[in-house]
């Protein structure tokens, strides 16, 4: 077996792994266990002229240094796209966010929503105090924000069936910078019908012209000329010596290490476990999503133009259904469509029932408007992402700290969405990779 020497060894080549490796000016080993680039963000072409992208994986970008990494590398494979989500409850479609578009739902639904805003935003007109303590988790945080109506007919549902666990879990820190929060002068006027569909950091986004979301971490990995070694898996890690056993019976010796693989996989193949991470491993948890990827061919619903809708209400089996090809024309051949439809906690009643779970989901698909019953489903593909959302539990916040800061006792930094356990999109995994390298070469000059 022979061994090796690199001053920073980076584990993954996804976004993350990516950017720490155009971003890190000192020497490097970059190492990725798939044949190409990307990690989650890859690309599949199915059933003869399908791409599928492994769910939703739409850019946002407000960060000017990413945005203009990106755009250098993708170049003229770019076009910027603005949403069209809608919200399917109550029998009808009403667009996204919920909160401040309440028009077209009924008008005891309505009413509720309104009344229990106001009561949540002024409790003294109706005899109330305010709280004077803190929220004690996303649920309370939900209801004190929004009030009781619009947290019972969109909030609360939707985000137990994604989450798979009850609010009263999750902690109230839970996707701050992702949950709108409009006035309540956007939310009367969603409810008379003066839409504020722009609310969101989702509003626009881009996406590559041609090759689906592969393309981006394919150019970034091109134009910088980063080079992976691909198919070469940590198999273990030797937090004191330093060093780590690659698949291919190398040993690498490393200064610094980024990890940016799921970072309860990483602990797992830890030689030695340090005590502090031992205590705070098992309560490091997350919620596991299963989804179809589906060809359709016929003449479509009125939902078959949508981008992506959120389906709150139990009566669905999923949370969440997009279409690639709405959002993008040539993801699917001509005359078909294509979607990917996201379940969560309902996964389970299912298991062990593959064709009964298909049965639901194009029953449910017809029920919400999505597609036709003169549709031809020509495939329904079940896939999973594994730890899809870390769950934000009252654990969440100490046990990640613990794990994280005695890593970096170890000179490991594991960041990313997967690697530093947290929540966050393409962008912030860009970002993170960028800090990592940062980080490193400061240590290097100083």
């Amino acid at each position: 077996m022979s061994e090796t020497h690199t001053p920073t060894l980076i584990i993954g080549a996804g976004l993350t792994g990516i950017s720490c490796s155009i971003h890190l000016k000192s020497e490097h080993l970059l190492v990725e266990a798939e044949q190409e680039p990307g990690g989650i963000v890859r690309t599949r072409i199915k059933h003869g002229g399908f791409y599928c992208d492994g769910t939703g994986h739409w850019l946002h970008l407000r960060n000017p240094d990413m945005k203009a990494m990106v755009y250098e590398a993708l170049a003229d494979n770019i076009i910027e796209y603005t949403r069209k989500a809608r919200i399917f409850s109550k029998g009808v479609h009403t667009l996204f966010p919920f909160q401040a578009n309440l028009a077209g739902l009924p008008g005891e639904v309505i009413h509720e929503c309104l009344t229990g805003l106001w009561k949540a935003r002024h409790p003294e007109d109706f005899g109330a105090e305010a709280p004077t303590t803190p929220s004690t988790s996303f649920g309370e945080s939900i209801q004190r924000l929004f009030g009781e109506g619009i947290a019972k007919h969109f909030m609360t549902p939707y985000n137990e069936k994604l989450l798979g666990v009850p609010l009263t879990e999750i902690s109230p820190r839970y996707a701050e910078r992702f949950v709108p929060k409009p006035s309540i002068e956007d939310i009367l006027n969603g409810a008379f019908g003066f839409s504020k569909e722009s609310l969101g950091y989702n509003a626009t986004f881009i996406y590559p012209k041609e090759g689906g979301i592969g393309a981006l971490p394919q150019s970034l990995v091109d134009h910088f000329e980063v080079k992976p070694e691909y198919g070469i898996r940590v198999t273990s890690v030797d937090l004191d010596a330093r060093t780590a056993e690659l698949s291919d019976g190398r040993t690498i010796r490393y200064k610094n290490l980024v990890n940016t693989m799921p970072l309860v996989n990483f602990l797992k193949i830890l030689k030695r476990t340090p005590e502090r991470i031992s205590e705070a491993f098992p309560k490091l948890k997350a919620t596991t999503v299963h989804y179809f990827d589906i060809g359709v061919k016929g003449p479509g619903a009125a939902g078959s133009e949508f981008h992506w809708v959120y389906f709150p209400e139990n009566d669905f089996v999923f949370y969440r259904v997009g279409s690639y090809s709405a959002v993008h024309g040539d993801l699917a051949p001509e005359g078909c469509r294509s979607y990917y439809v996201e379940i969560s906690g309902g996964y389970e009643e299912y298991r062990d029932d593959l064709e009964g779970l298909k049965k639901r989901v194009a029953a449910d698909l017809i029920t919400g408007g999505t597609i036709s019953a003169d549709d031809e489903i020509l495939f329904m593909d079940l896939c999973e992402i594994p730890y899809a959302y870390v769950r934000f539990d009252s654990n969440y916040e100490e046990s990640r700290a613990a794990v994280l800061d005695e890593l970096v006792k170890h000179h490991v930094q594991s960041c990313g969405r997967w690697g530093g356990w947290n929540y966050g999109g393409m962008e912030d995994a860009l970002l993170e990779g960028r800090g990592a390298a940062q980080l490193i070469d400061g240590k290097s000059s100083s």
